[in-house]
């Protein structure tokens, strides 16, 4: 057995596996807008991590797109616009830096068609991103694993084609990093984890990166996987 996918009410009742952990490992999930749900696949026997997709109650499982079959790289974090696009974090692991492998987004249909790179793996770029809910935007971070030493990890846009990479943080110094969670669900407001020394909190800011408060205050307490839930 191992990592799954699984689905509970918002009060925490009613818990249902939808996929088995057989053979391999499920993680990441995301809805899509219309309610199917994306996520990461693994498959042990192959060595193949991949984007899959089932409808909301864990059918029709499918496989959409392994990009690095044969143990070569990762696929991780799908999320999908309110047009369909699907957009993912890759990983390659020939490029390893100070602790983990170099990570880029990479961009397909549902079908994986039209695979296409949105952000190169120098930029190094951290597993969470998320599309803001007007489709006209992702939200991501970058240099997260401190390929650049000059630079710390900050949050960024970009348009659906990669294009007009814009920081919303401006944080220098190894020690602060600002780590992107996602928009909520009005798209007026971002969420984020901000580290400072060894310390973390939970901050939101406006999707313009103006008017940063806290959530959580700074302490040992790490939130990970951050998202907003529906409104």
């Amino acid at each position: 057995m191992c990592a799954t996918v699984e689905l509970i009410n918002a009060d925490g009742s009613n818990r249902v596996s939808l996929t088995s952990g057989m053979g391999g490992c499920e993680g990441q999930p995301a809805f899509m807008p219309w309610g199917g749900i994306v996520y990461e696949h693994f498959d042990f026997a192959i060595e193949d991590d991949g984007i899959w997709g089932m409808n909301g109650s864990g059918g029709s499982e499918h496989h959409i797109i392994s990009p690095w079959p044969n143990g070569a790289g990762g696929a991780t974090d799908p999320n999908v616009s309110l047009s369909g696009q699907l957009s993912f974090v890759g990983t390659d692991f020939s490029l390893i830096g100070p602790t983990d492998p170099a990570q880029a987004l990479f961009g397909s249909d549902l079908a994986g068609n039209g695979f296409h790179e949105l952000l190169p793996m120098n930029l190094d770029l951290g597993v969470k991103d998320d599309w803001a809910p007007d489709g006209k935007h992702i939200v991501l971070t970058t240099n997260a694993n401190l390929f650049d030493p000059t630079r710390t990890a900050n949050i960024a846009t970009i348009r659906p084609d990669g294009s007009g990479l814009h920081y919303l943080t401006h944080y220098q110094g190894a020690d602060v990093k600002a780590l992107v969670g996602s928009y909520s669900p009005d798209g007026r407001y971002i969420v984020f984890r901000l580290e400072d020394h060894g310390l973390y909190a939970l901050m939101s800011m406006r999707a313009d990166g103006s008017h940063v408060r806290t959530i959580l205050p700074f302490s040992t307490f790490r939130p990970r996987g951050i998202d907003w839930g529906p409104r």
